[in-house]
């Protein structure tokens, strides 16, 4: 009689802990199963099987012959694809950081544009032909809006520190050598040679140019390829010796991979590089699983 009595008390215990832990008619919340973890961020298996997809259209493997054997196809594919994923959530966090946050105007405000600019039909036809669904091509457009507006946030910084270093009295061949992006001419001190302001391809800094009197420097310009700052070193009837600054931050438009600016590169590998070291990356599937 007193063991069944206390197994009764013993599960109106466990009733009321239920009860108050659980709303009534609420359902205790499924955990959706996570391809990696970032930081204490999930990356769901839902977005990677989605981007996986994508991958699968798109392989950034095919017709490259490898120098030393990889894994099978579809694990190189897991593995680049999580890999990817990784990438744009450290670039969310830190974008997150400074308090930038792409929101749903955004995002549909860059695919109208693209979807205006192809037609309807054209569009939807890109979208299956590369694998994607809506729902995912929303999560790479989000993607590629914060990397831009990171990058853009960066790159004002750096104009900055150059424009202040100028107001101090550097040299503008040491301050280019040291913060321009254009390899063309940060060697050279900024120098751009001669040339005709209307000849400049980008408006606004064509317009600064113009009535910029030898010897003066601009303030901070944006274009389309970044933030810039010039100076004319002489005239000579309709000409300029001109030199400038370039911190590369290309418009959205603009924007690959590829263009993108070492040290924003470097910033983001170093960033995922110490989150390894740190244990604070896991992922679950690739070839680097469980690391």
């Amino acid at each position: 009689m007193r063991l069944a009595l206390r197994r009764g008390v013993l599960l109106l215990v466990i009733a009321a802990a239920l009860s108050a832990c659980t709303a009534p008619g609420v359902s205790l919340p499924f955990s959706e199963p996570a391809a990696a973890v970032v930081d204490g961020h999930s990356i769901s298996m839902k977005a990677y099987q989605a981007r996986l997809e994508v991958s699968r259209h798109r392989d950034p493997f095919a017709g490259i012959p490898e120098a030393v054997p990889s894994p099978a196809p579809a694990q190189r594919l897991q593995s680049f694809t999580i890999e990817q994923l990784v990438r744009e959530e450290i670039v969310r966090q830190e974008a997150e950081k400074r308090g930038i946050k792409v929101d749903d105007r955004a995002v549909d405000a860059r695919i109208n544009a693209l979807k205006g600019q192809a037609g309807a039909t054209a569009f939807n036809a890109a979208l299956q032909r590369n694998g994607f669904t809506s729902d995912s091509f929303r999560s790479y457009q989000r993607a590629l809006l914060t990397e831009v507006a990171l990058l853009h946030a960066m790159a004002k910084d750096r104009v900055n520190s150059a424009a202040h270093e100028l107001n101090a009295g550097q040299a503008f061949a040491a301050v280019a050598a040291r913060w321009s992006d254009d390899t063309g001419t940060s060697t050279r001190g900024g120098d751009a040679g001669w040339l005709r302001p209307a000849d400049i391809p980008e408006a606004p800094l064509a317009a600064a140019v113009q009535a910029l009197a030898a010897g003066s420097v601009t303030g901070v310009i944006p274009t389309n390829r970044g933030y810039a700052i010039a100076t004319v070193l002489e005239r000579r009837g309709d000409q300029v010796h001109l030199a400038t600054i370039l911190v590369l931050a290309p418009s959205v438009d603009l924007y690959s991979p590829q263009g993108t600016p070492a040290w924003f590169t470097k910033f983001i590998d170093d960033r995922e590089a110490a989150l390894h070291r740190a244990g604070k990356i896991e992922l679950k599937v690739g070839n680097r699983a469980g690391g």
